[in-house]
């Protein structure tokens, strides 16, 4: 990401940028068939807006060129966090980037794991190239 820069939005900037940053979540959302039937775009963009989530953007030249959306959780009393979705361009430029200062942020704030559900394509690049290092099927059946 030449000329790149990270930045983690405020509700403010999520609704100035949301015109750019709708088709990335909207490439998440379509790319995991169990996220298809329970978050949108405009699921994340109100859970971003009202502060129940954090978005962060990658810019190059200025324009977002990928967005990240995590989600805080409590699971047996262990403070984690989902990542919610994930989209755009350049997503390997912008884990070699920015990943370790996301880490060290989610850390800070004391989160003990970090979760992703994900298609089985993209389960591969989260253990091959962004350090997860457990995996398991997440499978539904729609009634």
């Amino acid at each position: 990401m030449t000329n790149s820069t990270i930045e983690m939005l405020t509700p403010e900037r999520v609704t100035e940028l949301w015109p750019q940053l709708e088709p990335f979540f909207i490439q998440s959302c379509n790319s995991n068939e169990i996220a298809k039937d329970e978050l949108t775009p405009e699921s994340i963009r109100e859970l971003a807006v009202t502060g129940m989530c954090a978005v962060f953007a990658a810019f190059e030249k200025g324009m977002p060129a990928c967005a990240m959306a995590i989600q805080f959780n409590v699971t047996n009393g262990l403070k984690g966090a989902d990542v919610i979705a994930l989209g755009g361009r350049s997503l390997l430029k912008f884990k070699s980037q920015y990943w370790a200062p996301i880490l060290d942020w989610l850390r800070a704030n004391e989160i003990k794991f970090l979760d992703a559900y994900a298609t089985e394509r993209l389960a591969k690049v989260y253990l091959g190239k962004f350090g997860f290092n457990k995996s398991c099927a997440y499978v539904r059946m729609s009634l």
